[in-house]
């Protein structure tokens, strides 16, 4: 009866081998799609925008994984932080040169790899089929999706739109209740605590009295325009004189621009998107440019923006003939001793001078008035200017965005 028993059990572990075998290898399967599916992965967050919508053809997989907001954000993540990235600068156009007649805003795109491929890859970008874009105006940029106000010719109506060149998506915002988009200064940045995209807009009419007019926008939740107070002892700086009329930078999670204390003391005025709160970031003595605001044919033109992840703090002063450009950048966020000069030029004809990029080469591409009319001049400390972009010589605006997977469809205010 023992041998009998014994039998049976052998019998049934002999039976359950290649049960147990078959678990065994189709857990090797699952790993081995698995490990095969993280090589796909890491192999296509690595490739530009353009090849990632012909691979959606491949197959449905294919199409669901490019299209997952997990590797959308992956995408993202890996084309931020890797200068080898596809960086480009979009500019705008009141018309084409070779369409004098054409008066519809025209968007160019240029690859920021190099300076040589600024001239070499420059091209049109076709904006959505939607609308007929006229008097365009630039107003900030992230994470690949750029923020644009224009007048309609189809239905002559203002629009405020969010589009992503990379992928030519664009969907209409909803327009500010008291911040007037023909006098104001915008910033759009992510805010990592509510894991949003939030807008800021503020009022720099300069013939406004009284409050500065700052109203908030975050595109997933709510969808609505709201007010925020602004510092009452903090003026803005925009006028004939101190110009300061160009894009927030944003870094640190916090919104950037200058200000003016009532005591004529500038300063960086910061605003951080969190927990929507106002700071100061403090400038150097010799940053404080003694400006006689008096003389009417001097002109100080202020700044600030970023490049390669640094605070930078830019001036243009034009007296008496001559222009002088210096650019400082906070190698140590928040602290005052940590401004250092990175460019200065003296050039008779500097006007007002705006940094867009630093090369890997460390050389910075500068956006350059030269007494009423604008072009592109790449400097350094030891060289003169390289040339110009784009070959059109008409009013046009710029700014930096990186390719990305982002679609503006996804936030539910639109």
């Amino acid at each position: 009866m023992t041998s009998l028993l014994i039998c049976n059990k052998l019998n049934r572990n002999i039976e359950e081998v290649p049960k147990k075998m078959m678990n065994i290898t189709a857990n090797f399967q699952a790993i081995e799609i698995q490990f095969q599916e993280e090589i796909i992965v890491e192999i296509l967050s690595r490739l530009p925008v353009r090849s990632l919508h012909r691979f959606k053809c491949v197959s449905k997989y294919w199409k669901a994984l490019i299209s997952d907001p997990y590797f959308r954000m992956k995408h993202l993540n890996r084309a931020k932080n890797d200068r080898n990235s596809q960086k480009n600068l979009i500019s705008k156009t009141c018309f084409d040169k070779k369409k004098t007649s054409d008066k519809i805003t025209h968007f160019y795109s240029s690859s920021l790899s190099s300076s040589v491929q600024l001239f070499e890859d420059e091209k049109e970008v076709d904006f959505s089929p939607n609308w007929t874009p006229w008097c365009a105006f630039i107003l900030s940029s992230c994470d690949g999706l750029v923020l644009i106000k224009f007048l309609d010719l189809r239905t002559n109506k203002v629009i405020l739109s969010l589009w992503n060149p990379s992928t030519r998506e664009s969907v209409e915002l909803p327009l500010p209740r008291l911040v007037p988009l023909k006098h104001c200064i915008c910033g759009m940045g992510y805010d990592t605590t509510s894991n949003d995209y939030k807008i800021v807009m503020i009022n720099l009419t300069r013939f406004a009295h009284g409050a500065i007019s700052t109203e908030v926008l975050a595109l997933k939740s709510g969808g609505s325009w709201r007010s925020c107070e602004y510092p009452t002892d903090i003026s803005r700086v925009q006028g004939v004189w101190d110009c300061g009329m160009d894009y927030f930078a944003f870094i640190h999670g916090a919104f950037h621009w200058v200000g003016r204390r009532l005591s004529q003391c500038y300063i960086v005025v910061s605003f951080n998107i969190s927990n929507e709160v106002y700071g100061e970031i403090p400038l150097l003595d010799q940053m404080c440019l003694n400006f006689d605001r008096k003389k009417l044919t001097d002109v100080l033109d202020l700044g600030v923006s970023t490049l390669e992840g640094l605070l930078c703090f830019y001036s243009t002063y034009y007296k008496g003939g001559e222009g002088s450009f210096k650019l400082w950048v906070m190698r140590d966020y928040g602290v005052k001793e940590s401004w250092t000069i990175l460019v200065s030029i003296q050039d008779s004809i500097l006007y007002s001078v705006r940094p867009r990029y630093r090369f890997g080469d460390g050389e910075v591409l500068l956006r350059c008035r030269h007494r009423g009319f604008i072009k592109f001049i790449e400097y350094t400390t030891s060289r003169g200017p390289f040339g110009v972009w784009p070959s059109r010589q008409t009013h046009m605006q710029d700014v930096v965005y990186t390719e990305s997977l982002i679609s503006p469809k996804l936030f539910a205010c639109v």
